[in-house]
């Protein structure tokens, strides 16, 4: 199965795959009405008339206004190409907020595919070749596996080192987790408890919290970071009790430190915890690129700023999200366990 992504060109079949997918993640129920948003470019234009044609025939209805819609399809976006617009954003975060059947798919793809340093890396072929290939998993297995992590990371203090001197500690309590698994359906958006649980992403895999803000201590080290149109190295990230204290870098740091300051308060705040649970969407070991956004079995993501859709208390609409491959995650000083069926 070869895509050749780079030129939205994908063969009709696996179009036809990718919509089905979709379709089967969603289960529509008769009469809901759903809202498509393409690539304004004609980006993966191939994908719209099999995917309606696909929710069309479960019984679903198009509707090109927002507030009559059920479902908001986030169809891939080319990589560094026009971005959704602000006010689009707001008027999706309004939708959602009011609740019921109300769900996002986001099918991302290229924008997906991240440097550790959490802005886009380079997206290629072989990666839509995994993806593709990440979506035809085993769900069950997935699901047990995400929920005998989370049970683990409620019991106690969990604690994310690296090699290059990450070493933090929170705890997440009663907080909610997003798992991402692939379920899209009207009776799993009923259930929601966060925003970000009625925003599914294909391919699935990770998992997400908001910690205690006031229980995050200790530092995070990045070994670079792109901020404005340079790189900061040797990034260091001190955090006590849930604020950012001291910052340091071997490298360009005034740029770190304007990066902080132009986005407000929420900067300087311990956000999320995530981890990739996915096995087919690990990192090639000779790449610089991350699969998906991190969803790779192992892959732990920590980030600074606003954390409302996750049901955090930060707020200020600041994001910045930073990668971690090579983390270890302990919880109560004992190693956590990502296989249930190794006990």
């Amino acid at each position: 199965m070869l895509f050749l992504l780079l030129t939205g060109v994908v063969c009709a079949q696996d179009f036809h795959r990718l919509a089905g997918h979709i379709s089967s993640a969603l289960r529509p129920e008769r009469g809901e009405r759903f809202l498509m948003r393409p690539d304004a470019t004609g980006y993966f234009r191939g994908l719209v008339e099999p995917l309606r044609a696909s929710l069309i025939a479960a019984g679903a209805v198009e509707t090109r206004i927002l507030d009559e819609a059920q479902i908001y399809l986030w169809l891939p976006l080319r990589p560094g190409g026009p971005a959704l617009p602000a006010v689009e954003r707001q008027a999706l975060k309004k939708w959602v907020d009011k609740g019921g059947p109300r769900r996002q798919i986001h099918f991302h793809w290229g924008e997906g595919s991240v440097y550790a340093d959490g802005l886009f890396g380079e997206h290629s072929p072989d990666l839509d070749v995994l993806y593709s290939s990440a979506l035809e998993t085993g769900y069950t297995a997935l699901i047990r596996r995400q929920d005998h992590v989370i049970a683990q990371l409620r019991s106690g203090v969990v604690r994310v080192r690296t090699p290059s001197g990450t070493d933090i500690r929170f705890r997440t309590g009663d907080r909610p987790f997003n798992k991402q698994d692939g379920d899209a359906s009207a009776a799993r958006a009923r259930q929601a408890r966060i925003r970000i649980d009625r925003d599914i992403e294909l391919p699935a895999g990770v998992i997400r919290v908001a910690p205690i803000e006031e229980s995050a201590t200790g530092v995070i080290v990045i070994p670079e970071a792109r901020v404005g149109n340079q790189t900061a190295r040797g990034v260091k990230l001190h955090f006590e009790r849930g604020r950012l204290t001291k910052t340091e870098a071997r490298q360009n740091l005034a740029a770190l430190e304007k990066m902080l300051a132009d986005g407000g308060p929420a900067t300087r705040r311990f956000r999320e915890f995530a981890l990739g649970l996915h096995p087919k969407l690990k990192p090639d070991p000779g790449s610089r690129v991350l699969p998906y956004y991190g969803y790779g079995e192992g892959v732990v993501r920590l980030s600074l700023g606003d954390n409302e859709e996750l049901g955090g208390s930060v707020r200020g609409g600041f994001v910045r999200w930073f990668f971690f491959p090579d983390a270890a995650v302990d919880v109560n000083g004992s190693p956590l366990r990502l296989n249930w069926q190794s006990q």
